[in-house]
């Protein structure tokens, strides 16, 4: 599969790293390829390019959205036409919503992506434990939501290669829950004193 990442920092190169590694194509959208954090992604992530946001959605049969909350508008801006893209929004908006943003991230990355088919995921961990999802004999639970049943399938499988549990939280009205547990995740590491903590959904 062809993989446009926008952004290469955390989030972004260690997901770039395992697809990889995995046999997909990737591309690193990014402002500058000469930044050491650009470099660093593409040391990491062999086979892998830096391109501009545009070159890098356009080229991705699957987009990333994988910047901070601050960059977002711009970054999606640069990005151009996202219509009919599988689009992956892993970020996460800790403060309030701004004017004319919606409730949740994910719901304003939509309104910001005009057509684009808005998958939330990727948000609810660590970036470190994007390498590896397991902890001990269990895997990770990845909460995705949105509104394209076959947006969701694709996600849902990247998700899964990757190791993590798949949980299918629902339309992309539910981002604001996903958005909660990520803000949980920050609160309990502060609490527990380290980051070496994640979600399992259990069945009964």
């Amino acid at each position: 599969m062809r993989i446009g990442i926008l952004g290469s920092g955390n989030v972004g190169g260690r997901l770039g790293q395992r697809w990889a590694a995995l046999g997909h194509t990737v591309v690193f959208g990014v402002r500058d390829p000469h930044s050491p954090k650009a470099q660093a992604a593409l040391q990491a992530a062999p086979g892998t390019r830096l391109a501009s946001f545009a070159e890098a959605a356009a080229f991705g049969d699957v987009v990333v959205l994988a910047v901070g909350w601050g960059g977002v508008a711009e970054t999606l801006a640069a990005a151009g036409d996202l219509h009919g893209k599988v689009l992956i929004d892993c970020t996460n908006r800790l403060a309030p919503p701004g004017p004319g943003e919606a409730g949740s991230a994910g719901e304003t990355v939509a309104q910001w992506a005009l057509g684009a088919r808005v998958v939330k995921a990727f948000n609810t961990i660590g970036a470190e434990h994007l390498l590896q999802p397991r902890f001990g004999v269990e895997a990770a639970s990845m909460f995705i939501c949105g509104d394209d049943a076959e947006a969701k399938r694709v996600v849902g499988e990247l998700a899964g290669a990757l190791g993590f549990e798949v949980v299918d939280a629902g339309a992309l009205s539910a981002a604001g829950l996903v958005e909660g547990l990520a803000r949980l995740w920050i609160h309990l590491g502060h609490q527990a004193g380290g980051r070496e903590i994640a979600f399992r959904l259990l069945r009964r």
